[in-house]
């Protein structure tokens, strides 16, 4: 039985530029583009190897840096097994002036700042990185429509989400009918190729706008995980408690589960009364995942540092997220 490696990886960014790393021919995956990291050595925490591992390979300190825990991935090579512990570090305005001209790391190998749309390139990544490519595509605020009920009209629901700014990313959520709910979004796409599309369920259609379905806690935990009837696309899971976390866990070693919607964080407009998490619970529920963390419940896109702090790599609402 071959024994797990664990290993710490840093997803490094400024923007929307990600800092990679080539692997030297010689090593494992030689010749693929890699975030930076290593091995997880006897007695370290995976931020201790992360901040030890990114100043040996490329004498940049990050020990200041918020990091945030995009998830833990098992990956097994045949000849080894390793287990990934991988966090996003945002670079600061002046780590990103002293490394945007470097183009060669402590052990000789080729680093650099690439393009978001790398990720596209699946090919040039090792196998085991699939899931944190899947990842990075969550934007940092994702607008949650309101219910169809709230409007006088369909057409005023419509033309609501039709305004959105460019390549905006809507979970559809109208507590409408499964025709309805196509009507809308195949319109919605139709007229707006830009969109990112995260649809119950139930209603996914052919638009090539939908970037992922959403299951509900209860959808989650009525959910026969040895089934084959789920879609191919990723998955968004509405998670409030740990054993529903522990249960999206389960599901992200079959199917690609994108991230967790854990709420609510704050008392929200609509629901004043019910019992909200905070901030600190919200970041210790959040260590139980093993996928990205999505913050919800009376949050604005203003909440996102506080959001990367508390272990969320991204925030999600409805009021304050419409311009």
């Amino acid at each position: 039985m071959n024994t797990v490696i664990p290993v710490a990886v840093a997803v490094l960014r400024y923007g929307e530029l990600l800092l990679l790393a080539t692997r030297l021919d010689h090593q494992h995956q030689g010749g693929k583009l890699e975030f930076v990291g290593g091995k997880i050595e006897q007695g370290e925490t995976p931020n201790h190897a992360l901040i030890r591992e990114v100043n040996e390979e490329l004498g940049l300190d990050i020990k200041d840096n918020v990091m945030t825990k995009l998830g833990r991935i098992n990956h097994d090579y045949g000849d080894k097994i390793v287990q990934l512990f991988v966090y996003q570090i945002w670079l600061t305005d002046e780590q990103y002036l002293d490394f945007k001209d470097k183009n060669m790391g402590n052990d000789g190998q080729h680093i650099g700042f690439y393009e978001k749309e790398i990720l596209n390139q699946t090919e040039r990544f090792p196998t085991a990185n699939a899931p944190i490519l899947n990842w990075l595509a969550l934007p940092s605020a994702i607008v949650i429509s309101h219910a169809l009920s709230v409007f006088k009209k369909q057409t005023d629901w419509l033309d609501c989400y039709l305004s959105l700014s460019k390549d905006c990313t809507l979970i559809v959520r109208t507590q409408a009918d499964h025709q309805i709910n196509a009507e809308l979004i195949n319109a919605l796409s139709s007229q707006r190729g830009d969109l990112r599309l995260i649809v119950p369920l139930q209603d996914i259609t052919n638009s090539p706008n939908i970037m992922a379905v959403r299951l509900t806690q209860n959808e989650l935990m009525e959910l026969d995980l040895s089934s084959d009837e789920l879609p191919k696309l990723p998955i968004i899971i509405s998670c409030h408690d740990v054993i529903s976390i522990q249960k999206a866990n389960l599901l992200a070693n079959t199917h690609p589960v994108m991230a967790i919607l854990l709420s609510p964080v704050k008392a929200t407009a609509t629901h004043p009364d019910t019992p909200h998490l905070g901030w600190e619970n919200f970041a210790k529920l959040a260590q139980f995942s093993d996928v990205p963390v999505i913050a919800l419940g009376g949050l604005s896109p203003s909440d996102i540092e506080m959001a990367y702090q508390h272990g969320a790599v991204a925030v999600a609402g409805i009021r304050g997220f419409i311009k």
